[in-house]
């Protein structure tokens, strides 16, 4: 009895010997990782943070630390070391998306390789792009710089997407991931080239976008092995289209320039495309190293904020890139709140909150909704719920921020509803003034999503000051199905009523 005694009396010392000990590492811990993304110099932030990624035990420090550390190797473009660190991340977070994106850009490669089948590459991707909702800020990461993470994330999961439902001659699917792409990193061959080969293959052609990326992707990767092969390769799929060399060459240099050449400056017509029949093999090519990996949205000319210009020099109305989905109009719901932050400022915030919080509480249990803010970023307040205690919380989370990349937001609220939706009776309600300041998504490529999504967009227009602001608003909503409102900010709480009503909510303040 009396040996039990001590040996009892030993594990509870024991424990309580174990218990500050653990504290105490956590502690520890906590203190390295701040002490490490303080360092002002970059440098020497990223060598503390591999450190303590090497060091620390596993757990969500951990995982945040070797999230910054990708994030520092991609904006320098150090590609080999970015995947060595999600290897690692990998392994203490198999279904971490920014490890994923690292992976599945690295195994394009060897799809491209016959190492790895197509459908391999689209399950990995896939999954990424399912968890980049989940995603968090690392501790110490500034918001700019999580935004452009998340957003090349997003570019790298969809270009290997978009890859592999090629390779798997899903040439409709290969478009709707790489124009995701593209939207982000309007420069990258490895989008680019991609997309113009799913334009010119398949059902529903886009032979104008298509030829059009192709001559972008020849001058993209002018003066390498790979540029050459594609120079080529561009040239031979024209001439046997019903082009010239001499029209190709010409329409080589008007793709040179950031806008969509107007017809009169090539002799690429409807005559020139290719006779439906037709498919022939293209050329795989693994873009150089400098290439590989993803340049971040601020390296894009800043637009002004006047209406984004027609990436259709001539301002004809462009061929559709993607069949449309007729939204549903019955059903439970699955309701996407886009909010520009700047709207929820201290004159506005009780008015718009609470009115919305009102909303979301006439909300069927079935119902789903999410709450996406933008500003100069795109933030997720809170993801697909129909816990209403979530969204009322997201809704009170907002911050106001300069920014309106309105396109931008409008694209990505799509393009998720198309994704994860669990209802075909698919919403958003976009609460803007109708400012559109650096997007880097074109009407086109935003008409692309709202079309493969299926869904019906209703606009609140608060405060709106020009003309052509409302006009996007109007279009918006009355192309899908949706309608459009115009208010004062003291008008605010009637018209959210008034919206729930249309949307189908059986909303009563």
């Amino acid at each position: 009895m009396l040996a039990k005694s001590f040996r009892l009396s030993a594990v509870f010392l024991l424990v309580v010997a174990i218990v500050p000990a653990l504290a105490q590492n956590s502690s520890n811990e906590l203190s390295a990782y701040t002490s490490a993304v303080a360092r002002v110099h970059p440098s020497d932030r990223l060598a503390q943070l591999e450190h303590f990624a090497i060091d620390s035990s596993p757990g969500p420090l951990k995982i945040q630390a070797l999230e910054f550390v990708i994030w520092e190797h991609l904006r320098t473009r150090n590609t080999g070391h970015a995947i060595t660190w999600a290897d690692e991340l990998s392994n203490i977070d198999k279904n971490n998306p920014i490890a994923l994106a690292v992976l599945s850009n690295r195994a394009r490669s060897a799809v491209e390789q016959g190492a790895m089948k197509p459908g391999q590459l689209l399950r990995m991707a896939s999954r990424g792009l399912d968890n980049i909702p989940q995603l968090q800020r690392p501790l110490g990461m500034s918001v700019a710089d999580f935004g452009q993470l998340r957003q090349q994330a997003y570019a790298m999961l969809s270009g290997a997407a978009g890859a592999a439902e090629l390779g798997m001659k899903d040439y409709v699917a290969a478009r709707a991931y790489l124009h995701n792409s593209v939207s982000v990193d309007p420069n990258n061959p490895r989008y680019v080239y991609p997309l113009a080969l799913a334009d010119l293959d398949g059902p529903d052609k886009n032979t104008k976008e298509g030829y059009w990326s192709l001559a972008r992707a020849v001058n993209l990767t002018r003066g390498t092995s790979e540029g050459s092969e594609i120079a080529h390769y561009a040239r031979d799929r024209y001439v046997r289209d019903g082009g010239t060399t001499t029209a190709w060459n010409q329409f080589l240099v008007s793709a040179a320039s950031t806008r969509q050449p107007t017809a009169s400056s090539s002799t690429l017509t409807a005559s020139a495309a290719p006779p439906p029949a037709v498919s022939r093999p293209v050329p795989r090519v693994t873009p150089p190293a400098t290439n590989a990996s993803i340049k971040t949205p601020t390296v894009a000319t800043p637009r002004k904020s006047q209406p984004a210009p027609s990436v259709w020099a001539d301002d004809t109305s462009p061929p559709a890139i993607r069949k449309r989905r007729i939204p549903a109009t019955t059903g439970p719901i699955s309701l996407g709140i886009l909010v520009e932050t700047s709207l929820a400022n201290k004159d506005n915030r009780s008015v718009v909150v609470n009115s919305l919080i009102d909303m979301l509480r006439h909300l069927n249990d079935r119902d789903e909704a999410f709450i996406l803010t933008y500003d100069n970023n795109l933030v997720f307040q809170q993801d697909l719920t129909t816990d209403p205690q979530q969204l009322e919380q997201a809704l009170e989370n907002i911050k106001p921020q300069k920014g309106a990349v309105l396109d931008d937001a409008i694209a990505f609220a799509a393009g998720h509803l198309s994704r994860i939706a669990k209802y075909p009776n698919r919403v958003l309600l976009v609460i803007s003034d109708g400012r559109n300041v650096d997007s880097q998504t074109s009407p086109v490529q935003t008409s692309a999503e709202i079309n493969a999504a299926g869904v019906r967009i209703f606009c609140i227009g608060m405060d709106v000051s020009e003309a052509y602001e409302r006009s996007r608003l109007q279009a918006l909503s009355s192309s899908t199905g949706g309608q459009s409102s115009f208010i004062s900010a003291g008008q605010f709480r009637k018209a959210t009523e008034q919206m729930a009503k249309n949307i189908g909510i059986d909303f009563r303040f």
